[in-house]
């Protein structure tokens, strides 16, 4: 599901026309909806650019794709592959997806709007957030995981 404008549509009814503008060099603008892109996007509050994919990839890029269950994604590139796959994962997440194929990406995204501030994701802040996020994912893990250990120790006592 995304978001257009006040109403709530089905992603596989509009592929077809996401595909159709996006080839035609257009983008395509909806909000993006679940936490897996926390804190980057936030659920159902920030609006995502989405333009056609480059031929190649980048690590960092963030592409809008669609796995073989048919589910619509949208997380960060971690490793481009030497098999011309890619590993993604969403920012809040900790197990990768590997074995993405250029065919199943959409577009990309361009920019978002973060509490009506366009973010572009050219800009040398973005570019430098999404370094340091990567750098600090081995310490998010620990805390993280370490936090909902700790969270069902207490509530086995209670």
């Amino acid at each position: 599901m995304a978001d257009i404008g006040s109403r709530r549509v089905d992603l596989e009814q509009m592929h077809p026309l996401i595909t159709e503008k996006l080839t035609a060099g257009g983008e395509v603008i909806f909000t993006s909806a679940g936490t897996s892109m926390l804190p980057t996007l936030r659920d159902r509050r920030d609006q995502v650019c989405i333009v056609a994919p480059p031929a190649r990839l980048k690590k960092h890029d963030l592409p809008f794709y669609q796995r073989d269950s048919g589910q619509y994604v949208l997380h960060r590139i971690v490793k481009v592959n030497s098999d011309g796959t890619y590993t993604l994962r969403g920012d809040h997440q900790f197990v990768n997806e590997r074995g993405i194929r250029p065919d199943q990406i959409i577009g990309i995204v361009k920019g978002f709007w973060r509490g009506g501030r366009y973010i572009s994701c050219d800009s040398l802040l973005y570019r430098l957030y999404c370094r340091v996020w990567w750098l600090l994912y081995p310490a998010r893990y620990v805390v993280l995981r370490g936090r909902g250990a700790v969270s069902r120790l207490l509530r086995a006592f209670h």
